[in-house]
């Protein structure tokens, strides 16, 4: 009796065991993407890429920055370290001043240098959206200097003269007197020449300094007795 009941046991587990696997949730096999279809969504992915490298390289913005050699009323012709480089000008291109106002392509002129920013075609030439017409940095004036000192050496030739400081006569100034130089005598009702300067003679020179390794050139020379 045991052993019946025993065997009927174990028929019972495993019938409700085989029922509950029967009613189970199991994924569906249309939950899950299929080869076919990951295969054409890559198809499309790549074919879109392709398309768009194939626009770029047809057509590219960019910028020409350079300095207008040549003009007429619809291109204008910039040189820079490339070289040349053509840009088209179109109704809708956009062009500012060095105002920062905007101008017409009328006040464009040979010189200007601008930046030109737009479209690229294949012939190299840019189709401006946007030109900016660039202010050139201004120069930094060099700085005014003034040497007091006495006239140790003359070269007539080379039209210079050495002088040296009152103060420290080891401090001495090699500078150029040109034709522009403005000569002046304290002492003297009549400007003089270069001629009249002398060894030993007192003078002022007012000179702008030079660039590095260039002798300085006096802009005004006064002679002191």
């Amino acid at each position: 009796m045991k052993k019946i009941a025993f065997l009927f046991s174990i028929s019972l587990f495993l019938i409700i065991t085989a029922s509950v696997r029967a009613v189970s949730p199991t994924a569906s096999p249309s939950a899950q993407p299929t080869t076919a279809e990951s295969e054409k969504t890559k198809e499309i992915r790549d074919a879109i890429k392709e398309k768009v490298n194939e626009i770029k390289e047809k057509i590219e913005k960019r910028a020409y920055v350079g300095t207008i050699s040549q003009i007429t009323d619809s291109t204008f012709t910039l040189d820079n370290f490339r070289g040349k480089q053509r840009v088209r000008l179109t109704e809708e291109t956009t062009i500012i001043g060095a105002d920062k106002k905007e101008i017409k392509s009328k006040d464009l002129a040979v010189d200007n240098k601008v930046i030109a920013m737009g479209t690229l075609g294949d012939n190299e030439i840019l189709e401006a959206k946007r030109v900016v017409v660039t202010v050139p940095p201004k120069t930094v004036p060099a700085k005014r200097l003034v040497f007091a000192g006495q006239i140790t050496k003359v070269d007539s030739k080379s039209s210079l003269l050495t002088l040296a400081d009152f103060k420290n006569s080891e401090t001495t100034l090699v500078i150029k007197v040109e034709a522009a130089t403005g000569l002046y005598a304290a002492l003297q009702k009549a400007n003089p020449k270069f001629k009249d300067l002398a060894e030993g003679q007192k003078v002022v020179v007012v000179y702008r300094e030079p660039a590095e390794g260039k002798t300085p050139i006096a802009k005004t020379l006064f002679l002191l007795q």
